[in-house]
Parts: C-alpha cells; structure tokens; sequence
C-alpha cells in the first residue's frame, strides 16, 4: 500500500509490540505506529493519533485490559478496525470480544494469521467508508433536488409510465390545493376531471415514445382580477439505467408577466408606426380634412384601434365637432353615431376632463360600475372595455380632441401614454401646420431678425429686374455690405446685442440708401440690395459718400455707444455678370477685397476674379502635389562659428513642380497656411527629417541635430503635442535629433497655451528655437518663461548691421540676452564673411546662410561631415 498508515498498538510489553510491526511490515504496510498502555494514553492517542487501525493485548498488568480498552476504542473512533493480539484470550472471551465491537483477534503464538487478519479488516473498513460517503451524496443528492424543487418558481410533477404521480412540489400543491396523500401514487384519471386527464396523457405518452422535451404556451385559469394566467410547460423523460425513459418529468412556469410585456412592446411598435405613419401624413398632405381622416385611419389600422375620431372644441359654444373617424360600422354617419362622445367640461365625464384640465383622461376599464363615460353602454356593446381622450393643443390652448377605442382593458399605460400624448402633439401640430402656412412662406423668404428679405429673395427679384433691364437696355448695381468688426462686438457684448444693432443698422441702411431696393440679409453680418436709379459708378459713389456721416453715426445699445463701419463691394450689370448669382458673388468679391485693403468700398474688377481663379486652380496643384509626394526637404547647415564645424542642419520644404520645376516656399507656403494644407505638408515634413536623420544613424554616422519650421496652424491645433509624439515614435531612433523652429511673433500670439506645449515637447528630447527673433516683440518676462533653447536672429538685422549702428546695437543686445538666458544664438543669412566676423566678435554661437551653404538635398548636405 503506498499511502502510510497510522497503527496504535496497546501492549504493555515492548518486545511483542516490536513483533507485530515486523510481521506487518513483512506483509507490506507502510505506516507509523504509536504504543500506548494507559487508560489516558489511548484515549490522548485515540484524540490526536487517529489511527486507521488499532492492535490491542488482552491482558495488561496496567489500568487497562482488553474490554476497556475496546470500550475507550469505540468510544472516540467507533469505525476504526480494533483487532486483538493476545496469547491468553479464550474462544468464550473472543466470541465475547467480537460482540462488544472487536473486528477480528490473532494468537501472539500465530503471527502469521496477522497479515490477512489486518488486510481484511482494513479493506473492510475502506469499502464502509465508501459506502457511508455514497449513501452521504444519495442523501444530499436527495436534499439539493428537494430543495430545488421547492425554490423552483413553478410547478413541478414527476409520474411513470402509467401516469401514476410519484413526486409533486409544493408550488404544485399550493397551485392545485391538492395534498401529497391525494396525489401520490395515482393517475391523471384518478386526480383530474376528463378533459385535463386526456391533456395530461397526451403529453405523457408524447415523451415517453419520442424520448425528447415537449414544450408548450398554453391560457391556463382566470385569476383573481379577471384575466388569465399563461404558463409555459416543459414535459421531459426521465432516464433509467439502461437510458430509455422511465417516468416523465413536467415543469410549469407561470409567464403571464412576459406575455404581458410582449403585449405591451407589442402595442408600444404599433403606437410607433401609428406616429411614424402621421408624421409622414403632415408632410405630404396639406388638406386638412384629408390629413384628418388619414390619422385617423392609420389609428385603426396600424395601430390597432377600435375606433378614432377627431373633433374640433368651440370653447365660446362648449361644443365638439366631429371632423374625421375610422372604426365606424359601415354606412355610420359620423355626426351621428352613438360612439362620438359629446359634453362639456360642466357636464363631467372624459371630455370634460381633458378639456378643462388640458391633459389626458383615461379609463381603462369602462364595465365598472360608476364610470363616467359618454357612450358608456354603446362602447361595452361593441366590446370596447378601454378609451382615452387626448386634447390637440396649440399655444396650450385646446383647439380640438382626439378619441380613441380599444378592445383591452389597461391598453393606456405609462408608456403608451407618452407615445400617445406624442401622438395628440403631431396631429395638433398638423393642424397649427395649416394655420402656419403663410407664416412659413413669409419666412422662407425673409429674415426674422431684420425682416430684410434674405438671399434667395433677393436673388429672385434682381433677376426678375436684370430680365427687365436686359429689355430696357439700362444699367443696374449690386451692392453688398458687410459689419466691420461685428464679430468683435457679438463677442464682447452678446448676441443679443448684436443682434439689436443688426435690426438697428438695418433700419438706418434703408432709411440712408432710399435708392437700393429690395434690401436683404445674406449672411450674419452681409448685407445685399440693388439700385436701378445708377447709371454709372460714380452715382453709387456719390451716394455712400452722402451718406457716410449718418452710417457712422454710434449706435446706443444698453447704455452702450457702438460706432460700426461698413465695408461695401459693388457690381455692376452687364459688365459684372448678366445673372443675379454671378453679380451678386463678384460684389461679394469685391466687399471681401475692401475689407482686406481696409477701403470703405470697391468696385468689383474682372481681373480680380481671374485672380481667384488663378488662385483656385493653384490650390489644386498644391493637393496634387501632396498626393503625389512632390515636396521635398532641403537643408542648411548650422555653422559654429568658432570652430567651423557643423552643429545642426535645418530643413526648408521645396516643392518640385512637374511643370514649372523647383519652387521656393514664398510662392507656395503662404497659401499653404491659408488653405489648412500646412497641417498636413508639417506633418510630413516633420516625418520626412526623422526619416533623413535616422537613414544616416543607423549607419553609425555623426549627425547633427535637424530642425523643422512650424505654422501657426500647426501650433494651434490641439492634437499638434500628439502628432509629433507619434512621428518620433515611428521614427524608431532612440536618440531622435528633432529640433522645432517657431516665429517669435508665433508664440507670442498665445503664450500662455503654448507654454504648456513646449514643456511637453521638451520632455520628448525635441528642442526648440525661435525663429526671426527680434521681430516679434517679445516680453522679457515671457522669454525667461518659455521652455526654449536656442534664439535664431532674424536676417534683416544681419544684413544691416554693418551699414547700421541700430542693427548692430540690436543683435549685441540678443546675443547678450540670450548668453544671460543660457541660449544658444544662431544668426541667419550670413552672406558675406565681415558679418562672420563681427558675429564672431559678438560671441555668437552659430551662423547659417550662404557663406556657408545653399539648403541642398539630404545626400549632399552632409558630403565630407
């Protein structure tokens, strides 16, 4: 045996005990033993030992013999095997011995009958223990099926296979008042009337000859409140030992809660189509008698209504008047039908609720007794047990009622009542729709704040007059103005300051321009009109200078004096355009042209939209040209002027036009800015230097830090910290090398934001420089604050500093600042070498410029480093 046993051996004489373990060990036991010969030593070992087997003298000179020892045995381990070992015991003593409990006795003198003594005994007490820990698990296996069986939620029966019950639970019990006495142990004839036996035998035999589940939803009994239970039963064999079915299971759960709710998402999707359906009726009709009938017919149809009807409140008259129904029997006059519900909020009932109290009123049982409803009895007859009447609202006053019927009791929850008061709002708004008609017209063709027209009339009536015009062979202008700086004001005052000056000025336009017809509002702050009375520009010009003092005259808002200035563009037909949308966009042109020159107005020019288009067509090439990778970085050294070695480089973005050969970055970059193309031709500049820098690391080359230029755009943009972390994250070279250039007058513009991003770029090993310093004005404080480490001095000081005492003084002084702040300093535009030198005497750290270097491409820029 490989697990060790624990022996307890009771024998007073040391020698024999020695003897019995040889012999055991002889046989192949492996165990421990303990010797113990005292009444409060056995009983200590028999507490703390356990032993598996006990070997036990009979006769001791101690405290302890044979019986008492067996008595102390069975005592404390009452299944352990308890063998005696004894030379003296006797056949009378023995057979004695074996009735008080012993398992077996061996003869000191006949050792050798030991061996299969103790084998028995010990398998004997090994198959007790298996068969107390099965009946053990029979018994809670019993106890968990009881148990669950009792907590389950529904009735539970289990019968053979004559249908005899032999198991019901107690839910099963309290269900059917039935006991266990009356139940057990017979048939479905002898428990249930005929009807249910015969159902109950069906789907018993039904299992038991397909060996599978049957389940089932079937309308058991009426509760309490008058409705029905549906249960859900599941029928299923029961194996026996050979697997075929020996009795049948069946499980009854009470689903009447889900069937419910399936009646009530049921008629929750129905209450939508029925709102989707009218929505859909207001957009496409627009008779109100038609749009009417139709939601009443999609109340019935669609949503399952008996009956729905529409009715208008004469609230002077208390009167309702039928207007529209569905649900009627065939051939029923609606004015006349019993079902149309008639009263006033004086004579009680529904109507009367939902009219006074303008809200909802509801019965979801009419049967009741005392219920008040109006066509009570001829609802009941037609088998209507529930309806509601809504009232059409409009501006909170009622305006009409809507009444529906249904067949069920309770068929106006909470949540059908939201989609039903819904339901009341759209038909409502349908008929406010009607009335509103005119007022929408009128406003899709003015502005409400001005009460200006707006662009799509003023567009319709300068075509109808440039038609005439073309007839009459006369001149018309277009004029477009537009409030200076009215964002401005929006900002500091609120809109609804700006929106009072907007009416306010409006009204001063029209009084100061009694030429310009047909005045209308374009835009936020751009207005537009034309005049027939000007035959040449200078008529125009004329009257904006007449009537310059008035318009400039201050506004009074809120206490406030607001002075505002107009800028105005001017076109003319037909030398401007011969239809209303291309004259109306070239004065647009021309009041944008105005406002940039800062000009009170201007007359649009026809090279001004070539201009544009121009511009356009370039805009185009310069996407094409990122698509096509047709940019390319240069780059120029960083000299240290002390020992002529190269200290850094820095890339400058070419573009390499397929037509017109390498461009320099003035005549593209700028409208690169303006376009928002300088996000994405940064970002693969910034990729494009990692990538140089990096191809010449990974060759274990020396090479020099690489700077790259950033837009105002690029700064700006929140995610621009982002950007260029995942750019040095792909660029896979531990010891990037990035440097940053931005303007001075950059990170002025809003200092306090960009500090934080400069921290954050910082702590990725990117260092930064500003660029053109000396240009942008900078607050000392705010330089000692910023998280820079290099100072670039801007080339037009280089370039005069010689011939200028000024300059001179000025690029001493950055040096000297920049020393003070521990920066590195690096002039730009070194061209000749008498500036070298005086930089040098200056102590600037480093130059760059064409003294020095051209930017050349990246496989020539660093030849001999």
């Amino acid at each position: 045996m490989s697990s060790e046993l624990s022996i307890l051996i009771v024998e007073d004489q040391a020698l024999d005990a020695e003897l019995l373990e040889h012999e055991l060990r002889r046989i192949g036991l492996n165990f421990k033993s303990l010797r113990v010969y005292t009444r409060n030593t056995l009983a200590d070992a028999l507490r703390e030992f356990v032993p598996d087997l006990i070997l036990s003298d009979f006769s001791m000179p101690t405290d302890l013999d044979g019986f008492s020892a067996l008595a102390v045995a069975r005592e404390y381990a009452p299944d352990t095997p308890f063998i005696f070992v004894s030379g003296t015991i006797g056949e009378e003593r023995a057979v004695d011995a074996m009735k008080a409990g012993a398992t077996d006795y061996v003869l000191k003198d006949r050792l050798e009958r030991l061996g299969p003594v103790v084998t028995r005994a010990l398998q004997e007490a090994r198959d007790r223990t298996a068969i107390q820990e099965a009946q053990n698990a029979l018994r809670a296996s019993e106890s968990r099926f009881r148990s669950f069986m009792r907590h389950l939620p529904g009735r539970a029966s289990i019968s053979d296979k004559d249908g005899r019950y032999t198991y019901v639970n107690e839910y099963w019990q309290e269900a059917y008042g039935k006991s266990t006495d009356e139940v057990l142990g017979r048939t479905y004839d002898e428990v249930w009337n005929r009807e249910h036996a015969q159902r109950m035998r069906w789907h018993h035999d039904a299992v038991l000859a397909s060996n599978k589940p049957l389940s089932r939803v079937f309308v058991g009994e009426e509760d309490d409140g008058d409705g029905v239970r549906w249960w859900l039963t599941h029928h299923f064999p029961v194996p026996g030992h050979d697997g075929g079915p020996t009795m049948v299971g069946s499980i009854a759960l009470d689903v009447t809660e889900q069937k419910l709710q399936e009646e009530k998402l049921s008629r929750l999707s129905r209450l939508h189509t029925v709102l989707s359906g009218i929505n859909s009726a207001v957009i496409r009709i627009r008779e109100e008698p038609a749009l009417l009938q139709e939601a009443c017919r999609i109340a019935v149809e669609d949503g399952g209504f008996g009956v729905a009807w529409i009715g208008t409140w004469d609230a002077e008259r208390n009167v309702v008047t039928p207007l529209a129904s569905a649900g009627l029997a065939e051939g029923e006059e609606l004015r006349a039908s019993p079902m149309v519900l008639r009263g006033a909020p004086l004579e009680g009932g529904l109507i009367g609720k939902a009219v006074s109290e303008r809200t909802f009123a509801i019965c979801n049982d009419i049967r009741l007794p005392g219920v008040v409803v109006q066509a009570r009895e001829e609802a009941i007859r037609r088998g209507f047990k529930s309806v509601i009447v809504l009232p059409l609202l409009v501006d909170q006053r009622v305006t009409g009622i809507l009444c529906l019927f249904a067949r069920e009791t309770n068929s106006f929850a909470s949540d059908e009542l939201k989609l039903l008061v819904q339901l009341a709002a759209d038909v409502a708004f349908a008929l406010e729709h009607m009335e509103k008609e005119r007022r929408l017209q009128y406003l899709a063709w003015h502005d409400p704040l001005t009460s200006l027209g707006n662009r799509s009339l003023l567009q319709d009536r300068l075509q109808y007059a440039i038609d005439a015009a073309r007839e009459d062979n006369d001149p018309l202008g277009v004029l477009v103005w537009d409030v200076k700086r009215f964002r401005e004001i929006n900002d500091t005052f609120g809109r609804d300051v700006g929106d009072q000056l907007l009416r306010d000025l409006a009204k001063r336009v029209t009084s100061a321009w009694p030429e310009v017809v047909d005045m209308a509002r374009l835009s936020s702050d751009t207005f537009g009109g034309f005049t027939r009375s000007a035959h040449q520009a200078s008529d125009i010009a004329h009257l904006l200078e007449r009537s310059a003092a008035s318009l400039a005259e201050p506004f009074l808002l809120r206490e406030r004096e607001i002075i505002v200035g107009l800028a105005v563009g001017i076109a003319f037909y037909p030398a401007d355009g011969e239809d209303a949308e291309t004259l109306l966009a070239n004065a647009e042109a021309a009041v944008k042209q105005a406002k940039g020159r800062g000009e009170r107005y201007l007359f649009y020019e026809p090279a001004m939209n070539a201009r544009v288009s121009e511009k356009l067509a370039f805009e185009s090439k310069l996407r094409r040209a990122l698509d096509k990778q047709q940019f390319e970085l240069h780059y120029q050294q960083k000299v240290d002027l002390r020992t002529g070695a190269v200290e850094g480089l820095e890339a400058l973005i070419r573009w390499r036009d397929p037509d017109g050969g390498l461009v320099a970055p003035i005549d593209f970059v700028p409208l690169l800015e303006e376009t928002g193309l300088i996000v994405e031709v940064g970002k693969w500049a910034i990729c494009k230097a990692l990538e140089d820098r990096a191809s010449r690391v990974r060759r274990g080359l020396a090479t020099p830090r690489v700077a790259v230029n950033v837009s105002a755009i690029q700064l700006r943009r929140p995610d621009f910290v982002s950007v260029v972390a995942a750019e040095l994250a792909r660029c896979g070279v531990e010891a990037h090398g990035l440097d940053l250039e931005l303007t001075e007058s950059l990170l002025m513009h809003d200092i306090e934001n960009n500090i934080p991003k400069l921290r954050a770029l910082k702590e990725m090993g990117v260092q930064i420089g500003i660029d053109d310093f000396g240009t942008g004005y900078s607050s000392l404080s705010y330089l000692a604050r910023l998280p820079v480490d290099a100072l670039k001095i801007d080339r037009s000081f280089i370039m005069t500093m010689e011939a200028q005492a000024e300059s001179m003084t000025i690029v001493s002084t950055i040096i000297s600042l920049a020393h003070a702040l521990r920066l590195t300093v690096i002039a730009e535009g070194v061209e000749f070498e008498e500036q070298a030198k005086l930089l040098r005497l200056l102590n600037c750290d480093q130059a760059q410029g064409y003294l020095f270097s051209r930017p050349l491409p990246w496989s020539a820029c660093l030849d001999g480093a």
